[in-house]
């Protein structure tokens, strides 16, 4: 079973949450490309000095996920229907899209988005 994970898991990861570690270690993990974004916008400010290779490390370990036409205008709906915010809601959607079961994340709005068969975790840190 696929497990999406948002930018929030990689703070709880580098953080040492449990949940995030185990996870990272026995699950098949995927994340969208815009995580990327938000990564790279946080190791611009000088946050994450302990794991300045993150993005070559996540790259590497998880699949990544691209932005789709079909996840792009789910999101849209997703934003539209939950006030989400719009890096959020394309992040779900394009996770839901690849056929991901299950999203781990720190974000509570998240559990905004509620489909069967997708199951939202929340990662206590």
């Amino acid at each position: 079973m696929l497990t999406g994970i948002d930018t929030s898991f990689f703070y709880a990861l580098a953080s040492g949450n449990p949940a995030a570690a185990e996870a990272w270690e026995n699950k098949d993990l995927a994340t969208s490309a815009l995580c990327f974004y938000e990564l790279k916008k946080r190791l611009l400010k000088g946050d994450l000095k302990a794991w300045p290779t993150v993005i070559e490390e996540i790259a590497k370990a998880v699949e990544v996920i691209p932005v789709t036409v079909a996840a792009a205008l789910k999101a849209g709906q997703v934003a539209h229907g939950t006030g989400m915010p719009a890096l959020d809601a394309i992040i779900v959607s394009s996770l839901d899209e690849a056929g991901c079961r299950e999203i781990l994340t720190l974000d509570l709005h998240f559990r905004l988005f509620s489909k069967k068969g997708l199951k939202i975790t929340l990662l206590t840190e």
